[in-house]
């Protein structure tokens, strides 16, 4: 263990000792904090891995390439199908959700032991956000289970190639477009951060100097000096917006739009 993270490996701040005072899961193993929330995680990763893997045993040919583990068929709408109908699916869809939400508790519980901000559990929930509306939320107002993707390489990408012609031309879906530019935004946010981060690099041992060599290099490169914190917050926000666009794409496709061409055919009277 380094010398520093003593003072960040320090007990409390958890829901546990919270609420009881103390917390038998408040410990490490190796640089791993496990907590409850980290328990509850990896044992509904694990008991997901082993439905994958019985699923599996029971389909196909073994080849995981190919083995698609599909929802259930639109005859069961909302309700629970049997393991090999689409009940697996519907396992594993729960115990994934269940562990993406424990993940994102134990990065708050992470949060308040080291007494910084909960930006890093927010950015992870908005991610666990796309899974639920594909998911869920989704399924739930189309009233139907069939309506979440597939599990596995070539399901999950026929479904998404269905999709997109079911609803007609998916690149006319302007939340579709909004979500490409938030993505290749965010994309070239990061790298303007790694080339800067390198470009001063050691430039000078005193550490105040060098962060003005960060500040100078965003001057020269793009005429505006956005600082250290101006880009992480910055690259923040845009991921955010990026899922946002993204969960508007897939959420409102089937439940407000049936064709995306047609949703282009209206007339703005005033544009005459």
């Amino acid at each position: 263990m380094l010398s520093f993270e003593g003072v960040y490996r320090k007990r409390g701040g958890t829901l546990l000792s919270g609420l009881f005072g103390s917390d038998p899961f408040d410990f490490w193993v190796g640089r791993f904090y496990v907590g409850l929330f980290g328990a509850i995680s990896l044992g509904a990763t694990f008991l997901g891995i082993a439905v994958i893997a019985f699923a599996i045993s029971r389909i196909g040919d073994g080849d995981l390439a190919r083995v698609t583990i599909t929802a259930p068929l639109r005859e069961y709408g909302l309700g629970f199908a049997g393991f090999d109908q689409g009940g697996a699916w519907q396992t594993i869809v729960i115990l994934a959700t269940v562990a993406f939400a424990a993940w994102a508790l134990r990065e708050v519980e992470i949060c308040r032991k080291l007494e910084m901000g909960y930006h890093v559990p927010i950015m992870f929930s908005f991610a666990i956000s796309a899974w639920l509306v594909l998911q869920v939320i989704r399924p739930l107002l189309m009233g139907c289970w069939c309506e979440g993707f597939d599990l596995g390489f070539t399901g999950h990408l026929t479904w998404v190639s269905n999709t997109g012609f079911r609803y007609q031309n998916f690149y006319l879906n302007p939340f579709h477009a909004f979500g490409v530019l938030g993505f290749f935004l965010t994309a070239m946010v990061l790298g303007m951060h790694g080339s800067a981060i390198l470009g001063t690099y050691n430039t000078d041992p005193d550490p105040v100097k060098e962060t003005s060599n960060v500040d100078n290099f965003w001057r020269d490169y793009i005429g505006y000096s956005i600082g250290e914190l101006g880009i992480h917050v910055l690259g923040f926000w845009l991921a955010i917006y990026t899922l946002i666009m993204s969960d508007l794409c897939i959420l409102t496709s089937g439940t407000v739009v049936k064709d995306w061409v047609d949703f282009w055919h209206f007339s703005i009277p005033w544009f005459h």
